[in-house]
């Protein structure tokens, strides 16, 4: 038995072990759980008199948990944006609750923040405080403290500021990919849908640079405006001078404090022992263990829903089966869609979209299903950060769309990438033969290059997609062909562009949305609880999921030990290309990390 073979046996002994292991002890902990539950009220849940909800966003927010909640052994601060919305809400009526902590770290996407400054800007209105206090803060980190009473800033030379501004970096890779005997077919319907361009250029398209330039101005100056208006003392000549001729890199914290960017200058401790109030020790308490804690008080009495149904990812054309656990599938998002549209509770679905887009044919099936839904009851979308081509596709059919200003979206277009490996076959010495019968049998060929007919062929194909996705957004959004012949061809658009061009029509967060939904199914405040969905999943599930993922992940290891120097490793990765339920594409151009 060689080394390799022997390490391969040893790791799926391993892997077995771990997973029956692991299996008893999801069953254990699921069980421990729902019987924990059941008492969550006692009394050793209760909170504090003065207590802070402390909001400590950290990098890309999620909009939405799915999984379960795993704070039963540890206080997670890694809150959803969902739960700090929601938890704000209830905090502003609750006595036990003293006001609100902001501690932002390293937080990104500006809708998802802007949305999260309204919800702490209603929380002010209950006559609460809300303070915020920085260590070393980013431009996004100061955004979202901006709305705070007061904001507290780390003293000494190791803290500060920076103001970086925004910036998009990307890396083209067609010369990289020629050196391998590579070379990727790149068509695009939309002279603006820059998507995969990066897989077939050497740089970037004059069209798809003035599309980032005009969507980065926008946010550019929101940004600007709104964090100077949040703060009384800064004005927006001041912030704006900062941001394009500031001479450091980080603002240290006197120079930030002589400015007016900060009120105090104050280390986190002693600012916590003076917030403790009646308590011995500082009393706090996340986001997510607060909802945990106050569950009781938030049950719906009223069975009448208006349900929130977050889709959130890259849309694939995917089943939703046990290794499809991330992003949009179509049909799993289409059988909650149904379900919800026959559920007699729910008056109105509000769809929060938060995605770039994806599979062009599983974009088209998920609006399907919105459309039926909307036949039985309102349909309202609220966009987060991202509701972009394939994310745009799926809303088109609601009764009305609900973005921030600082939303991405539009990029109404087409594109799809092949390659074509003939050079690395000749350089591999490695030749494919083949029987076949049909015209098109081997239309999909990796080992030679792309015929001009069957540029012909593609070319028609993407071109009848983007003619059917701007049929779908016409019907949907009312425009004659002339209107979204002007905003489609995979351009971008910040939410308040948008709203100019009648791609969306309200600005707001998904709470806007739940009440304009609400309205639409003749509901009064009073008359409804709202309901979040996919719901939670159970314990068991996910870890059973999570483990098959890794089972996964062993068996391509077991692959690789087997043959690492096996080329036919690169070809599988590249004929992925070729699925034939995910070659066309509504996807954005580029991940934007904002």
């Amino acid at each position: 038995m060689t080394s390799n073979k022997a390490c391969c046996w040893i790791l799926g002994i391993l892997a077995g072990g771990f997973v029956l292991t692991i299996l008893i002890f999801a069953w254990g902990v699921s069980r421990a759980m729902s019987g924990a539950f059941s008492g969550s009220f006692s009394q050793s849940n209760l909170l504090k008199k003065d207590t802070w909800l402390l909001l400590a966003p950290t990098g890309d927010i999620a909009d939405y948990h799915i999984e379960p909640d795993f704070a039963f052994w540890s206080d997670d601060r890694g809150s959803s944006l969902n739960e700090m919305l929601r938890a704000l809400r209830s905090a502003a009526q609750d006595d036990q609750i003293s006001g609100v902590i902001i501690r932002p770290q390293g937080s990104v996407g500006f809708a998802t923040l802007r949305e999260l400054r309204d919800a702490i800007s209603d929380f002010k209105s209950s006559g609460k405080p809300v303070y915020a206090h920085l260590d070393l803060a980013s431009d996004r980190d100061y955004y979202l403290a901006s709305v705070a009473d007061s904001i507290f800033l780390m003293p000494g030379g190791m803290s500060g500021i920076s103001f970086g501004g925004i910036a998009f970096n990307t890396t083209y890779l067609k010369g990289t990919f020629e050196k391998l005997g590579i070379k990727f077919h790149v068509l695009h319907a939309g002279r603006y849908k820059g998507a995969l361009e990066e897989l077939a250029k050497d740089s970037m398209s004059a069209e798809l640079r003035a599309s980032y330039e005009f969507v980065f101005s926008d946010l550019f100056e929101r940004y600007l405006l709104e964090t100077s208006e949040s703060r009384s003392g800064l004005s927006y000549a001041d912030l704006r001078r900062e941001l394009l001729e500031g001479e450091q890199l980080i603002l240290g914290s006197k120079y930030c404090l002589s400015r007016g960017y900060v009120d105090a200058l104050e280390e986190w401790p002693v600012l916590r022992n003076r917030l403790k109030g009646s308590n011995e020790e500082f009393e706090s308490i996340s986001a997510k263990s607060y909802l945990r804690k106050t569950r009781h008080k938030s049950m719906a009495l009223n069975q009448t829903k208006v349900a929130v149904l977050h889709a959130e990812g890259e849309i694939s054309f995917g089943n939703g089966g046990v290794l499809s656990e991330e992003g949009i599938t179509a049909d799993r998002l289409t059988k909650d869609l149904e379900e919800l549209g026959d559920d007699e509770d729910v008056k109105a679905v509000v769809l929060r979209v938060n995605s770039p887009g994806g599979s062009a044919l599983a974009s088209k099936q998920i609006l399907e299903a919105v459309k039926r839904v909307k036949q039985k009851k309102p349909v309202v979308v609220s966009m987060g950060r991202v509701a972009a081509s394939g994310g745009y596709y799926i809303s088109a059919a609601a009764d009305e769309i609900v973005a921030e200003p600082n939303s991405l979206t539009g990029s109404i277009g087409v594109v799809t990438a092949l390659p074509s490996a003939e050079e690395l076959f000749k350089k591999l010495g490695a030749r494919v033969e083949t029987i076949s019968y049909g015209r098109w049998a081997n239309f999909f060929r990796l080992d030679r290059s792309m015929t001009a007919e069957q540029e012909r062929v593609l070319r028609d194909l993407i071109d009848s997609v983007y003619d059917e996705f701007k049929q779908d957004v016409m019907e949907g959004r009312g425009l004659t062909a002339d209107e979204l012949d002007s905003v489609a061809e995979g351009r971008i658009w910040t939410g308040s562009q948008a709203l100019e061009r009648r791609l969306v029509d309200t600005l707001g967060g998904v709470q806007d949305a739940v009440e304009i939904a609400a309205r639409r199914a003749g509901l009064t405040p009073d008359d409804y609880g709202v309901s979040y969905y996919p719901k939670q999943r159970d314990f068991f599930e996910f870890v059973a999921k999570k483990l098959m993922v890794r089972l996964d992940e062993f068996e391509l290891l077991e692959d690789g030990l087997r043959h690492p120097e096996d080329p036919r490793t690169l070809i599988r990765l590249l004929s992925r290309y070729f699925d034939r339920a995910e070659f066309l594409q509504t996807l954005l151009p580029m991940e934007f990390n904002l």
